[in-house]
């Protein structure tokens, strides 16, 4: 049963008029006409005002009677930490959540049971698994630059700083202490912590304002953060850094597909030349580690931190317990090192 056969069924059950629901909904009587006719969608925001004058959940009106049992991936982000310090050799931090198995094993065969002694992490902001999947021609690098994808459920909310922190300590919000949309110092034990105990050596590149540029601070690693210059700034940065070839574990944050996504909306046309200068970032990093880094075993991971949502006014937003915000895919490639 379609979404708009849903609406009128559940309208009907309860004896609301269309002029009734669409005044409690504030839009008009033929914008109800067209969702019960399926000629056009709700938007979330919507869909989330209809569960709460229908009293039934999110899954009802939108699937009906056959409802899911999970719409969510199964693993979750907090499994990364752990793998990454898996594929180092090195031992996990003290509040981390087991390592990813898939992701463990793909590390395994694709050094041939040796360790990682370089990561980069390219950390793109707000990218979530629909949008990967709806539009795989603006992440055409990105996916030919790897060969495993990695599904994850980010956690709730689902915003930056929360999703991040967990990323990178392997912790649950309320063991790393980040709940809400807030940028303190973490203060338990994370992957640059760990890091460091084993003498390796980290660069984390950021722009801004950024939660990764802030919640990881007072570490004896390498900070580059650039308040001028944008994402220019960053990955200019991150170019030189690993030309440089003096870091193990590097950490860039593109933040712009986010930025616009707020304001034009996850699929307008901005967004998405946003999304595709991710892309070509990527891919660009890719094949610079590719060529000069062929005495390593790298990993490269494309590595978002949660995902998006339209609201009212043709705007974008995240921090919801639904699968557009927390359903995200990681995309990562395993560069053995050129055997002489």
């Amino acid at each position: 049963m379609a979404t708009g056969e849903i609406i009128l069924k559940l309208r009907k059950q309860q004896g609301i008029s269309q002029e009734e629901l669409a005044e409690m909904m504030y839009v008009t009587r033929q914008t109800i006409s067209l969702w019960e006719t399926n000629q056009t969608s709700p938007t979330i925001e919507n869909l989330l005002r209809l569960k709460n004058i229908f009293g039934v959940s999110l899954d009802k009106i939108v699937c009906g009677d056959a409802e899911k049992e999970s719409k969510f991936n199964s693993n979750s982000v907090d499994t990364i930490c752990s793998t990454l310090a898996y594929a180092m050799g090195i031992e996990a931090p003290k509040c981390a959540a087991e390592k990813n198995v898939e992701l463990a094993n793909y590390i395994d065969k694709v050094f041939d049971g040796e360790k990682a002694d370089r990561i980069v992490m390219y950390n793109p902001d707000a990218i979530a698994q629909w949008i990967y999947q709806k539009y795989p021609e603006y992440l055409d690098s990105a996916k030919k630059s790897t060969d495993k994808e990695i599904y994850l459920s980010t956690v709730m909310p689902s915003v930056t700083p929360v999703c991040f922190a967990t990323m990178y300590t392997g912790a649950q919000p309320s063991v790393h202490g980040i709940q809400k949309y807030e940028k303190p110092i973490i203060t338990i034990d994370t992957i640059f912590d760990a890091l460091v105990r084993a003498g390796k050596k980290v660069a984390v590149i950021t722009y801004g304002k950024c939660s990764i540029g802030r919640i990881f601070l007072e570490r004896d690693i390498d900070y580059y953060h650039f308040e001028e210059g944008g994402i220019e700034a960053v990955n200019a940065k991150a170019m030189e850094v690993i030309l440089r070839d003096e870091h193990d574990f590097i950490v860039i944050y593109n933040g712009n597909y986010d930025s616009v996504m707020h304001k034009k909306g996850p699929e307008s046309a901005r967004a998405l030349a946003e999304l595709r200068l991710n892309d070509h970032i990527f891919g660009v990093i890719s094949n610079l580690i590719k060529m000069h880094w062929r005495h390593h075993n790298t990993l490269v991971g494309f590595a978002m931190d949660h995902g998006c949502h339209e609201i009212d006014g043709g705007c974008g937003s995240h921090g919801l317990d639904m699968p557009e915000d927390i359903n995200i895919v990681h995309l990562y490639k395993g560069y053995a090192k050129v055997k002489s």
